[in-house]
């Protein structure tokens, strides 16, 4: 009965560990400096006006450079797969709300070589955030 119950455990395991959290090496298709085109919170609200002054510098090797006239600031992305959606992930240490804002997993929606459409849900208010990079 303990063989039964190990080999058990061991079938469990492994059929339940997939290979399905798969990260993109090609950062290439996101490189280069973006803006925020559009930027709607959780409650419908429009704050692209508040990213204006900000641009997004997004590095080959995974690295954000977020920059104003007076800031900076340092970070990473990166493009994983994940139950067979591809998310985007963007993690900004910064003390600003405006910024930390964005420092989400978020789902890739639309990519194209000028817009990059991502979107959040929101836990418990059922709000969907939804931002726009352009080039």
């Amino acid at each position: 009965m303990k063989s039964f119950f190990l080999l058990f455990s061991f079938v469990v395991l492994f059929t339940s560990c997939t290979s399905s959290d798969d990260v993109s090496t090609d950062s290439t298709k996101v490189s280069g400096i973006w803006k925020v085109k559009s930027f709607i919170d959780n409650k419908s609200r429009d704050r692209t006006a508040n990213y204006a002054p900000y641009s997004f510098e997004f590095k080959t090797t995974g690295e954000i450079i977020v920059t104003s006239s007076s800031l900076k600031y340092n970070g990473t992305y990166a493009t994983i797969t994940d139950s067979g959606q591809q998310k985007f992930n963007i993690v900004i240490a910064a003390n600003d709300d405006t910024i930390s804002e964005i420092s989400e997993d978020w789902i890739m929606s639309e990519k194209t070589d000028t817009t990059m459409k991502l979107t959040k849900s929101s836990g418990g208010n059922g709000g969907t955030k939804t931002l726009i990079f352009g080039k």
